[in-house]
């Protein structure tokens, strides 16, 4: 319908103009008819297999002095054991931080040294290891890809730091709305099907050292790996080097990944993940797509560039260009070695969720009922077929296109036919291709935002199932601000004064934090300043019989952004004015249930609480940045020693969970529970303790 109105309203406004004008409009000049498109020759390459199974393939590139050698093994994520996600991707991770000869620091030298740069990564298929260097410097190459992949040892403590890194970026992944819309999508799309799984701190954390030496001596195997050799390069040289630096390797019976058939959809439905406070929603809507040998590629790439395959798409000029919902609006479909999928996506703001999602759903509805105009259809295919020369300049985009054939198992003239297929698809064949791949009645729609403000609106358009952020289910009951009934005990509290170094990513020194805290008149005072590259002043006053507040006020900037907050109470209300927020400014005016408390007081609460290991406590707290009173989890989830400026500390480890993101408390096992190290992973910033009087 909407589709129908939009043309209309195109019709009124040329009639109106033409009705309007006082002499004709003079004729413009016809568009040059489009030149007939040019001859382009995917880049030659050859192809011989060694002995051991090892498939090499040669792209002469003389262009510029540059060469790449990539390694691909059929290696990635899917061949993961069950309870051990991410053992694939550690495994390439670790390649090159120490062999036989060289440990992490040396191999790193060696290569940029020569100007040369390694890279790694792993992805649901296959595993891509790289050298990019001067061709005068190709041996140089040769010899470092030689030997991290026959003498790599995979360091302990180099394990630990990739066990580290990818914990925090776990971390950092739960505050990012669309991480979580992606791991959900996926999760719901694929059901059991390997593409479903994803690390977790749990899968994370039970990979060993001895299972990343397994995993790669069973699948980095000549007769699972291709070799790519692209740039200023001869078949020759490639032969010979191939030869002596691979030529020994040998072969194994590697792993094979087991697809297990994604869940069938019968009817469109909603998955909403409850994101507290959110202000805008992530919507992320599709079903299975096609698998990679399908015929119907090159009419669903036009489909696709139609649909949301840029700025010009539908989605784009609908969302945002003309309803102003989002940034952005798009789709995509994904070819892998299996099924891939197909998603359109938005992030837009909380209150035209709903407008947004119809808007969606119309648009990819058109798609199948109607053919795109021939506009729609010639800007596709002119946009395609002229852009992908672009795709094939360099060396590493050369391989990088030969590297998806082989490892789909596609024949070379896929990419040899590329322009004439593209160029060859008509109106009919987008729609046909359409309605064979794409099921508006089947659509996952999965969205991650505030539910106390869009649930009844998307209840509307489809069969609505609630989780909460991580994926558990939720009960409709539990959206609401829960009152609490707990026996606060402040008499543990102490005048004090600490002071803590704040770092950013472990490295970068924001300034020192001094907190304190006085009882007096019945009430507890307390402050936190900082000065540095970070401004901040915040000041509290809560009762001192029952954490409920009496005043609050706090200002910040940093790098010329400013912010400021300030909030009474009376009556059982919190009355506020923010400025320079995430949603701008705004005013508040909020009820406070029982047992409600600020957030600039939780640190003093967790001080007091009677904490053991896996107990867990929930109260009601004002949010000082955003005004929402929101449920606050707290639970202690064990014991560990922390090191800190100010000495070594045996603590309590207690993660703080609210809709404004997660974080993570090492508090002293004594009362008062002083905090000794405070970690917000979605901000990369940690808060150690320098000094404390009490």
């Amino acid at each position: 319908m909407r589709r129908i109105l939009h043309t209309v309203a195109a019709l009124a406004t040329g009639l109106a103009l033409a009705l309007g004008a006082a002499h004709p409009a003079p004729a413009k000049e016809a568009p040059p008819e489009p030149e007939p498109m040019k001859k382009l020759r995917f880049p030659k390459f050859r192809e011989f297999k060694l002995r051991n199974g090892l498939e090499v393939v040669v792209v002469e590139h003389h262009e510029q002095p540059v060469a790449s050698v990539w390694l691909v093994v059929r290696a990635g994520s899917t061949l993961d054991p069950e309870g051990k996600s991410s053992l694939a991707s550690f495994t390439s991770a670790l390649l090159n931080q120490g062999t036989k000869s060289h440990d992490s620091k040396a191999l790193a030298e060696w290569i940029e040294s020569k100007g040369g740069s390694f890279s790694a990564s792993t992805n649901e298929d296959y595993t891509s290891l790289s050298v990019s260097i001067l061709s005068d410097y190709l041996d140089t190459a040769w010899e470092y890809l030689s030997e991290i992949i026959h003498e790599p040892t995979f360091p302990e403590d180099e394990l630990e730091k990739e066990r580290k890194r990818v914990r925090t970026a776990l971390e950092f992944e739960k505050s990012e709305p669309s991480s979580m819309a992606d791991r959900h999508f996926h999760r719901i799309v694929y059901g059991s099907h390997p593409y479903a799984v994803r690390p977790t701190v749990e899968t994370v954390d039970a990979v060993t050292r001895d299972d990343v030496r397994a995993f790669f001596e069973r699948n980095y195997v000549p007769n699972n790996a291709v070799l790519f050799v692209v740039g200023d390069v001869s078949y020759k040289q490639v032969r010979r080097a191939a030869r002596r630096y691979f030529g020994d390797w040998r072969r194994g019976e590697p792993d094979r990944p087991h697809y297990v058939a994604p869940p069938e959809r019968t009817a469109r439905n909603i998955a909403l993940f409850h994101r507290p406070g959110a202000v805008q929603t992530n919507l992320y809507v599709g079903h299975l797509g096609l698998r990679p040998d399908d015929p119907d590629w090159p009419k669903i790439r036009v489909f696709n560039k139609v649909l949301g395959g840029g700025a010009s798409g539908r989605l784009f000029l609908d969302l945002r260009e003309e309803h102003g919902w989002t940034y952005g609006a798009y789709s995509r479909f994904t070819r892998l070695a299996d099924v891939g999928f197909f998603r359109a996506t938005a992030n837009v703001r909380t209150e035209v969720t709903d407008s947004a999602l119809v808007g969606m759903l119309e648009d990819i509805e058109a798609m199948v009922t109607e053919p795109v105009t021939e506009k729609e259809l010639d800007d596709a295919r002119s946009y395609l077929v002229g852009n992908f020369p672009t795709t094939i300049e360099t060396p590493a985009q050369i391989a990088g296109q030969v590297v998806q054939m082989k490892m789909l198992g596609l024949d070379r003239r896929e990419l040899e036919t590329y322009r004439d297929r593209i160029a060859r698809v008509s109106r009919e064949d987008v729609l046909e291709a359409g309605r064979a791949h794409v099921f508006p009645d089947r659509l996952a729609i999965i969205a991650v935002g505030d539910a106390t403000k869009i649930l009844d609106k998307l209840e509307a358009i489809a069969p609505v199932s609630l989780y909460d952020i991580e994926g558990n289910p939720l009960d409709r009951a539990a959206l609401a601000v829960r009152a609490v009934d707990f026996a606060f005990d402040t008499t543990p509290l102490r005048d004090m004064t600490a002071v803590y170094s704040v770092k950013v990513q472990d490295m970068m020194e924001l300034g020192d934090l001094t907190v304190a805290l006085k009882r007096a008149d019945g009430a507890f005072q307390a402050s936190s300043k900082i000065e540095g590259m970070l401004n901040m002043e915040e000041s509290l006053v809560f009762s001192d019989a029952d954490f409920s507040p009496r005043a609050y006020r706090m200002s910040m900037s940093a790098m010329g952004n400013t912010m400021s907050a300030e909030y009474t109470f009376a009556d059982g209300r919190a009355h506020g004015t923010i400025t320079g927020g995430k949603d701008g400014p705004k005013e508040v005016d909020v009820d406070l249930v029982r047992g409600s408390l600020m957030s600039a007081a939780i640190e003093y609460l967790i001080a007091t609480l009677p904490l053991e290991e896996g107990k867990a406590f929930s109260f009601p707290v004002l949010q000082a940045q955003s005004g929402q009173l929101q449920n606050v989890e707290i639970r202690v989830e064990g014991s560990e020693d922390v090191t800190v400026p100010a000495g070594t500390y045996p603590t309590w480890r207690v993660r703080v969970k609210s809709g404004e993101g997660e974080q993570v408390f090492n508090v002293t096992r004594e009362s008062p529970h002083v905090v000794v190290r405070q970690q917000v992973p979605a901000q990369r910033l940690s808060i150690e303790l320098k000094n404390l009087t009490i």
